[in-house]
């Protein structure tokens, strides 16, 4: 089972051209992103009050149901 936190597994969407690609760059670039937590609630959270415009939370949910089933592997 892997443990990496999200904002790592979503790391490797960097440089991608879609929507995943986008949202990983503002992460990478937002300073304050919670690093070390996988809770969805915290993340959202976060992203509602101080994600730039390019965090859209639909992306974030599909990235993060992309997350949850890496994480069984």
């Amino acid at each position: 089972m892997n443990k990496a936190s999200f904002y790592h597994f979503v790391l490797n969407e960097r440089g991608a051209k879609n929507e995943y690609g986008i949202f990983a760059e503002a992460v990478f670039n937002d300073l304050m992103f919670p690093k070390d937590t996988s809770d969805f609630h915290i993340i959202s959270t976060y992203i509602e009050e101080y994600g730039s415009g390019d965090m859209s939370l639909s992306i974030f949910d599909q990235l993060y149901e992309k997350y949850t089933e890496w994480q069984k592997f």
